[in-house]
């Protein structure tokens, strides 16, 4: 699905791949009617972009010869936010993986080298799971010096605040970084306490970067499954069991592997969740048009009674 900002970029990247293509021909690739083509050549124009037509049966639209699009250029933050929003978009279902993939690939290519290894970094280190609306905001700066700091072993020096908001300064190996629900979790070797701990970004004040390298922990560590691990015995936060009365092999195709731990039970499918927020939840499973049953805890059900309540409500009205 096109919008008309993504039809103008993909005019250009036509225009300058092709040499010269015929209206109907961009009108069936952006899904729209010629004129609306016509229309959209007039805004590059405007914009200063010299676009030949030619009239007729067999017209079409160029560039104009010896002219080349500049390549694009971001700042760190700009590819920060770029990359984020191509993850979160494959995350979410809104785009394949082919075309994330696709579309991460093309900025690469244009990116200097010390941006370019930025952007590895990002993709090598960030795991983006499961992430809900109204996600705490985190600086993209802080994310790229994590995911930095993660690539090139590096540890960081940084001050934080635990939940009665004591602050303590720590030397810290990060082994991942994690956006799962509205929060984001960095697992790290914490070298004050001497063992690997659970860090939530939104209790980080000041992160800054240090020469001393560490060695990465075993190739079986799983950054999201400590998440998922450390998260069931954090406050506040709940562990949900829930039976999904159809197969394995069927809820796998709805339920990702980032939203949810799956089992086999027989010919149904058990379900295991860890959130701080179970109305979220319960409006997630009435998604799944599957029958269900809640095996913990009560805090769900609750919520799904208000959920029905509400829903009645406005049959109601």
């Amino acid at each position: 699905m096109y919008n008309p900002t993504t039809r103008l970029l993909a005019i250009l990247e036509l225009l300058q791949s092709r040499g010269e293509i015929s209206g109907l021909e961009l009108a069936e690739k952006l899904e729209v009617e010629e004129r609306s083509v016509r229309r959209y050549i007039m805004m590059l124009r405007d914009m200063g972009i010299p676009i030949d037509g030619e009239r007729g049966r067999h017209g079409g639209y160029s560039l104009r010869p010896g002219f080349r699009l500049p390549p694009l250029m971001f700042n760190t933050e700009e590819i920060t936010a770029v990359m984020i929003g191509l993850m979160l978009s494959r995350e979410l279902g809104v785009t394949a993986l082919a075309a994330t993939e696709s579309a991460a690939a093309k900025i690469e290519r244009v990116l200097p080298e010390e941006l370019r290894e930025s952007a590895d970094a990002l993709r090598e280190s960030l795991v983006v799971d499961a992430v809900q609306f109204g996600i705490r905001t985190i600086p993209n700066e802080w994310i790229m010096r994590l995911t930095l700091a993660i690539h090139t072993h590096k540890c960081l020096q940084m001050t934080y605040a635990s939940g009665d908001d004591e602050t303590t300064e720590r030397l810290i190996a990060p082994y991942g970084l994690v956006l799962h629900g509205k929060a984001g979790y960095l697992p790290a070797y914490c070298y004050l306490r001497q063992a690997i701990r659970l860090f939530r970004l939104d209790r980080v004040r000041s992160l800054v970067r240090t020469e001393q390298s560490f060695v990465p922990p075993d190739d079986d560590f799983d950054a999201k499954q400590f998440v998922f691990s450390s998260l069931a015995n954090i406050p506040n936060t709940y562990a949900f069991e829930i039976l999904i009365h159809a197969p394995l092999t069927t809820v796998e195709t709805i339920v990702t592997a980032s939203t949810a731990i799956l089992e086999s039970r027989d010919k149904h499918t058990l379900m295991r969740v860890f959130s701080h927020d179970p109305h979220w939840l319960a409006r997630y499973l009435t998604r799944l048009e599957i029958p269900f049953t809640i095996l913990e805890n009560d805090v769900l059900r609750e919520a799904l009674q208000v959920l029905a309540d509400e829903i009645l409500g406005s049959i109601k009205q």
